[in-house]
């Protein structure tokens, strides 16, 4: 991991040096995708036979993290278009291939069903639009969700891996944070898919013996995002205590950090930055603990789901008390702090992480029936 790590925030140094240039072109550019790309970050979670490295959750967590600390954006594109590559250890190894064989293989896009298709013999055809399709201009399949429709019953749901020219993209990214995200909606109206470039989704059991891959799918995506906040809200604290001290608001005699108040405030944003990180920490650790003598229980995806979207809420406010905190220092659009606020107030938008995921893990721990594929 040590050297996956050190290429990742390598390659997320220089994003932070381009920030100007990142934000202003709403994408991240394309030779720092393709040093990604070359680093094998968007291939971490794919089967070695596809050439990934198979690399443990709580690895990549870590390893986004330490990207979001220096560019959320990059770190977003790297962390979501990885979990694409978790599909290998669920489909054939011959369809796997198909989808990773080249060097430049990336694949990135939006899973939930919000398309519509048929079937035609075993291809799909397929219409629809999509949203939050993070870095799919640099894809070379890209991922979407899907409705099997049969009359007017929907009888299943899928995902398929289009190619690039058979999507047209919708260039409407203008958002408060995450610019460099570039996640666009795209369409299509009519596409037959053939057979090795789908699956029904949400994915079952794993094709072969790794530990990695009986860790909960959505989970692991959940991970990934929340680690993006984690990366974030230690870098915001980091900030603030800069500023802390060399500040002395004007009129008021003392640097911030001497200010018995402020060093409350600070202590809270440290505490809910602990706990956040050692309960994303322990939920990850019990779930590969778990699923090294069987696979991953509703109550532990349910865990999952519950630690990220917590771990979420507490990072934010960490960022946004950090924001508060420095005053007039944290307007300006050269300093870190701006960027922070604005980056993570888009990611606790995700809805693999947003407040609603409470409700669904504490329908688990109440003994309630919820759908797995809620999970």
């Amino acid at each position: 991991m040590k050297e996956l790590q050190l290429k990742a925030v390598t390659i997320a140094k220089k994003a932070e040096d381009r920030k100007r240039e990142i934000e202003s072109d709403r994408n991240i550019p394309i030779d720092l995708i393709s040093e990604v790309k070359e680093a094998g970050l968007v291939r971490m979670w794919a089967t070695s036979e596809c050439g990934g490295t198979e690399t443990s959750v709580s690895e990549v967590s870590s390893i986004i993290s330490r990207m979001a600390y220096y560019s959320g954006s990059m770190a977003w594109v790297t962390g979501v278009t990885n979990c694409s590559s978790l599909i290998t250890g669920f489909i054939s190894d011959e369809m796997a291939q198909g989808l990773y064989q080249k060097d430049n293989a990336m694949i990135g896009g939006f899973a939930g069903p919000t398309g519509m298709a048929t079937m035609e013999g075993n291809q799909l055809r397929v219409k629809g639009k999509w949203s939050w399709g993070s870095g799919v201009t640099h894809c070379s399949h890209i991922v979407a969700g899907t409705a099997i429709i049969e009359g007017d019953k929907m009888v299943g749901t899928a995902i398929v891996f289009f190619n690039p020219d058979e999507v047209t993209f919708h260039d409407n990214w203008q958002v408060m944070g995450l610019k460099g995200t570039h996640s666009i909606d795209y369409s299509v109206k009519s596409t037959l898919i053939p057979k090795e470039r789908w699956t029904y989704f949400p994915v079952k059991s794993p094709i072969g013996e790794s530990l990695l891959y009986r860790f909960s799918f959505l989970g692991a995506l959940s991970v990934s995002i929340a680690a993006v906040g984690k990366g974030m809200a230690e870098r915001a604290l980091d900030e603030i205590k800069k500023i802390a001290m060399i500040k002395s608001p004007f009129g008021q005699g003392k640097l911030l950090s001497d200010r018995p108040d402020f060093q409350e405030h600070m202590a809270k944003a440290i505490g809910n930055y602990k706990a956040a990180e050692s309960l994303l920490k322990s939920t990850i650790t019990e779930v590969e603990q778990e699923v090294k003598s069987g696979p991953c229980s509703i109550k532990s995806k349910a865990n999952l789901r519950l630690a990220t979207a917590h771990a979420t809420v507490l990072n934010t406010e960490v960022v946004n008390s950090c924001y508060h905190l420095a005053g007039g220092s944290a307007i300006w659009q050269d300093g870190k702090l701006e960027e922070l606020f604005r980056d993570m107030n888009v990611v606790s938008q995700h809805g693999m992480v947003n407040r609603g995921n409470y409700r669904t893990a504490g329908a688990v721990h109440l003994d309630r029936v919820v759908p797995e594929f809620l999970l």
